[in-house]
């Protein structure tokens, strides 16, 4: 009786300022710690690439430059402009303006997860469960959040996406003034359109949940908004001109990326994919699980309706999922939106269960603990990696800059321990002058050749 009076008094201390201080502490060490990783992140791989005009090793000097770039990256090589143009325009401003810009972004993408999860409520602990899912359940943590290149291409793309989707969850929670408003249908166009213009199974992940979500405004006879007309008439547009960019055919003409996946699985194009997504599911597995054992629970205590919201993202994610059998190759970070959308669906079928406080302290309080304290030892772990590999970039650097004059500078290799470093899992210098890294990186520097430490 004690214990129970002890939950009672401990939830009337929870007051909406508690609540807010709480939720607000979350985001500001969430930031705090981004910003850390970001600035212990140094340029990787394509970075150099998109410091030169598109195809040749022409320095960017100017927007106009950017522009010139992006037109002819459209025209040879792929339709995500919009990830391109923000990769150049940070490479073009410097490595700082994009560590604050990046931290910031996460920080944003994190509560466009949130709020689409559980509406317009403040609530710390759901906030929290956002943070530590997205740590440990986003694939390739490093190249697709603080990796520059990657982060445009997912974190960038993936925030478009869930900002264009949020005027739909909250609609369907509560059909305001605003959200009924013509003009802001036409405000939001632009962002509906920049978001079609993002990742390939993503932003199709998100068309369908626009549908998927008018149809249950048609289920339960509420009025279909003009911003749900705008958003699926430019987001397909934008879906459009990203698929049929005329440097996607050469793209896939010129690329060898099924020759150099198949030599475990054979030579089969089929093979090959199926042996991808199968490699991507398995890693999704414990993620699945955990939707799948909340979506029961969520049946049990609401029934269909309850959780219709959940399966809409869910079943979003698995047709994001499955058209990636289309292309030659499957690489983890392409499942990074398909990945949001499952968190979306776990954490709102979490909010809407009722836990008493017997059985939150009986079935929850240790677990929680745990988690957090693995959560808590892994930012140390990872920060560690993050210092120790950017002190071996720096080093490098210093060796490069000191051996200007040589033909042929050796540099060590650099190996991060941790996915949630930016350099996991990525090309860096070869022993062959020539590699497409190590030109970069010599063009970048301004040295003849560079190449990797025997």
């Amino acid at each position: 009786m004690k214990k129970n009076r002890f939950f009672k008094m401990a939830d009337r201390q929870i007051t909406p300022r508690t609540n807010w201080m709480m939720f607000g502490s979350i985001l500001i060490f969430t930031f705090s710690y981004m910003l850390f990783l970001n600035f212990n992140t140094p340029l990787i791989a394509d970075d150099y690439v998109y410091t030169f005009i598109f195809g040749t090793s022409t320095p960017v000097l100017s927007l106009a430059d950017i522009v010139i770039s992006q037109i002819s990256y459209y025209m040879s090589w792929g339709g995500r402009v919009i990830a391109e143009t923000l990769t150049q325009l940070f490479m073009f401003w410097g490595k700082d303006v994009f560590n604050i810009a990046n931290s910031l972004c996460y920080i944003i993408f994190v509560l466009a997860l949130y709020f689409n999860a559980v509406g317009r409520k403040i609530k710390p602990g759901m906030l929290l469960i956002v943070t530590i899912l997205v740590w440990f359940f986003v694939p390739m943590f490093g190249q697709t959040i603080v990796w520059l290149t990657g982060s445009c291409n997912y974190l960038w793309c993936g925030t478009l996406i869930l900002l264009a989707i949020l005027p739909f969850r909250f609609y369907e929670e509560k059909q305001t003034n605003c959200l009924k408003s013509f003009w802001f249908a036409v405000i939001m166009s632009p962002l509906f359109f920049l978001s079609g213009i993002t990742n390939e199974n993503t932003a199709g992940g998100m068309i369908l949940m626009m549908l998927l979500f008018c149809l249950l405004y048609y289920k339960r006879k509420i009025r279909i908004p003009f911003f749900a007309y705008t958003g699926i008439l430019f987001s397909v547009c934008g879906f459009l001109c990203m698929i049929f960019a005329p440097g996607n055919g050469l793209r896939v003409d010129n690329e060898s990326a099924v020759a150099e996946v198949t030599t475990m699985v054979g030579s089969n194009p089929i093979i090959t994919r199926f042996a991808y997504f199968a490699y991507n599911l398995y890693a999704l597995m414990p993620l699945l699980i955990v939707a799948g054992i909340v979506l029961v629970l969520l049946f049990r205590e609401r029934g269909k309706t309850g959780m219709v919201v959940s399966g809409i993202f869910l079943f979003s994610a698995a047709a994001s999922m499955i058209v990636m059998l289309a292309p030659p190759k499957f690489p983890p970070r392409a499942m990074f939106g398909l990945v949001a959308f499952m968190i979306i669906s776990i954490v709102y079928g979490l909010d809407h269960l009722k836990i008493r406080p017997k059985e939150l302290r009986r079935l929850f309080v240790v677990p929680a603990f745990l988690v957090i304290l693995y959560y808590v030892m892994s930012l140390g772990y990872v920060g560690v990696d993050a210092i120790t590999v950017n002190r071996q970039y720096e080093a490098r650097v210093a060796l490069i800059q000191e051996n200007k004059e040589n033909s042929v500078i050796q540099v060590p290799a650099i190996v991060p321990l941790s996915s949630h470093n930016g350099m996991y899992g990525l090309k860096d210098v070869q022993m062959d002058p020539n590699h497409w890294v190590n030109r970069a990186l010599a063009d970048y520097y301004g040295v003849t050749n560079i190449i990797l430490e025997p």
